[in-house]
Parts: structure tokens; sequence; C-alpha cells
């Protein structure tokens, strides 16, 4: 008789507790994922910070956290979690306990391997009770997300025949006054600011004088990046490692050019993630310049908006001159070499970049067009 009381009891008290976990272990049990940071380079480590809080009388035995995580997001090695990976995603599957009223924080380490725009989806929480019986499942959205910008890779920007801060032979730019280049003074004119005079010259010259400002060249570049990798590509690119390459070297001349303080623009035949347009952006100059065409270039989408060639004839009919055009590319024909050819005549310095077969070449080769006869290959 005492066996069948002591089954009755133990089945009661298994039903019970499980009852208990399954409606409430989940109770009151909140959830947060989030980057350290918002933006990083490829290759830069970040953290990944998961928090667990447990509001309620109840423990915890146990809690497992999965959720999908793209597979670029490479993740260092740690105990009580596992990962898992496919060609795009990676599953990635947490272990916790928490006693009641208990506040958990862990970090992963993370290293980006290819600049991108991640997002968090969602994380599904699967908990139960203490024999691992009877589960319970709920499913949290998340919105956080991160930008890698690519790497500037080192270029060979000293190579470049700028016309505006390099170069064998004086050529007529637009030029400004800048006013940190003080060349002397000048007698007052009507419409010059007083704040403009030179108090010791007027002294000097008994009548009011003003700073008399140097002129600097309007210098400026821009970087023009060709998604086509062969003749009659329509779409998909045979190998995204190359043109992940041409993405870094944008960067890189971008880098190096606002570095030297000129204005920087860029073109491409590819669209940014959720557009489908080819993407264009203003020249500018500045760090704050270079950071936004860093986001830009990290939300490309390496799919063709439409021929490099179109892209390059819209260039020309803009008949803008005295800009330094370097065009990065993997594929080159005798039509985008007319097309180059004839932004050169419009008074511009053009110069091709090309892409290798083999995405480990650390610099591009260089073609510049040196005269109207052609080019020469340094």
């Amino acid at each position: 008789m005492s066996i069948i009381v002591f089954v009755a009891i133990t089945v009661i008290v298994v039903l019970t507790q499980g009852y208990i976990f399954k409606r409430f272990a989940l109770h009151k049990l909140g959830y947060e994922r989030r980057f350290n940071k918002k933006v990083c380079f490829r290759g830069d480590e970040i953290e990944l910070v998961e928090q667990l809080m447990n509001s309620k009388w109840l423990p915890v035995p146990w809690l497992r956290v999965e959720s999908q995580i793209s597979v670029h997001l490479r993740f260092g090695k740690q105990e009580n979690f596992s990962v898992s990976s496919g060609q795009v995603y990676q599953n990635h599957r947490s272990f916790f306990s928490l006693g009641r009223y208990m506040k958990l924080t862990r970090t992963h380490r993370i290293t980006p391997t290819k600049r991108g725009w991640y997002k968090l989806s969602t994380v599904s929480l699967t908990s139960g009770d203490l024999l691992g019986n009877l589960n319970c499942i709920t499913q949290i959205p998340l919105d956080d997300e991160l930008i890698v910008y690519p790497k500037p890779a080192s270029v060979p920007f000293h190579e470049l025949p700028s016309q505006s801060w390099q170069g064998e032979h004086l050529v007529r730019r637009f030029i400004v006054p800048d006013p940190f280049v003080i060349a002397g003074a000048r007698n007052y004119e009507w419409g010059d600011s007083m704040k403009t005079v030179n108090w010791k010259a007027t002294a000097r010259a008994g009548t009011l004088q003003v700073h008399r400002y140097d002129f600097t060249a309007d210098r400026s570049i821009m970087i023009c990046l060709n998604v086509d990798d062969r003749e009659g590509m329509w779409r998909v690119v045979s190998d995204e490692s190359v043109i992940e390459l041409g993405i870094e070297w944008a960067a890189g001349a971008a880098e190096a050019a606002i570095n030297q303080g000129m204005d920087v623009s860029f073109s491409t035949n590819m669209p940014m993630s959720g557009m489908t347009e080819a993407t264009h952006v203003e020249a500018g100059r500045g760090q704050e310049h270079l950071f936004m065409l860093y986001e830009v270039m990290a939300k490309l989408n390496i799919v063709r908006t439409g021929l490099f060639l179109e892209l390059l004839k819209i260039e020309v009919l803009k008949r803008y001159s005295n800009r330094d055009i370097v065009v990065i590319t993997s594929f080159w024909n005798d039509e985008l070499e007319h097309t180059a050819h004839s932004l050169y005549m419009n008074g511009n310095s053009v110069s091709i970049w090309r892409l290798p077969e083999s995405h480990c070449a650390e610099q591009p080769t260089t073609s510049i067009y040196k005269s109207s006869e052609g080019r020469n290959v340094s």
C-alpha cells in the first residue's frame, strides 16, 4: 500500500511542477540582445551582449535561447553556447539557468568577416519543468543592427595624375580664396567684411586695409566602381570576393583623398540595400562625409542595376572638367575605353584601376590617361 501512495504522490508532484513551470517559466522573463557598437570596420572585434531578467519568485531551471545570425559574424570560443553554420546563416544557441529575481548578462566576442548591414530579427526562448519533459516556447522581436564598413585598402593614391594637387603641368582650375592663407594686405573695397580688416596695415598706411588671401585649387575626385565582371553579364556576379576587393579599394581611395583635403564623389552600378537604382553620392569633404561614404559602401548589394557603360556616359554628358576620375573595374572593353577617353577630353584626368581575377591582390594595376594619344601604363 505504501508503494502505491508513494507512486501517487510522485505522480502528483511531477504533474504539479510540470504544470507550474510550463505556465510560469517564461512569465515575467525579459530578454535583450544588442551590439556594443553601432558601426565598425571589417575585421574589428565587437561584442554581442545578451541580458536576461527573471522578475518573479519562481526560478528558471533551464532556458535555451536560439536565433539565426549571419554567417559573416564569426563568434569566438566560449562555453554554454553552440553555433552551427550554413551558407548564409548560422544557428546560435545559448543555455542559461536563472534564480528568482535574477539578472544575468553574457557577452560574446564577434568578428565581422565581411562588410554589410546586419540586423537582429527574432529570438526563440524555450524553457520547461525540472525534468525537461514539458516545454514552453515564445519568440521575442529584436531591433538592433550593426553596420560593418569595408576595410579601406592601401591603394597607390600617390600615383594618380591629379590635376589639383600634383602633376607635371600647370592647368586651369576653378580656384577659391582660402581664408587660412594670408598673402598680404590691400585697400578696403566696398562689400568687404569688417572681419577682414588688417588693423596693423591700416595703421601703417593711414587708410583702411583688409587681408589679401591666397588662392587654393578646388580639388575634387570621382570614384567610379564597376560591378560588371564579364562581357554580356546580366545581374549575377561570378566572383563576389573580387567586387568586395573593389569596394575596399574605393574606400581606400576615398580615405586617402579626404585626408588630402579633396572633395570626393562616388558612383557605382550597384544598389544600396532596399533600393533598385544605381548608387551616387555627390561630392563632399571632411570626416563626416568619409564615414557617410563608408556607410553607403557597407550597404551596397552586389547586383547590377545597369550597364557601367551607361553610368560613364551620364558622367560624360555632365560636361564637368578639372576632376580626377578613378575607375575601379575588373572588366574593360573598347566601348568603355572610348567613354573614358571622352571624360579625359572634357578636361579630366582618368585612371583605370583593374581588379584582378583573384581577390588576393593587394594593390590595383593602374592605367592612366596622360595625353590625347592614349594611355601609359604604370
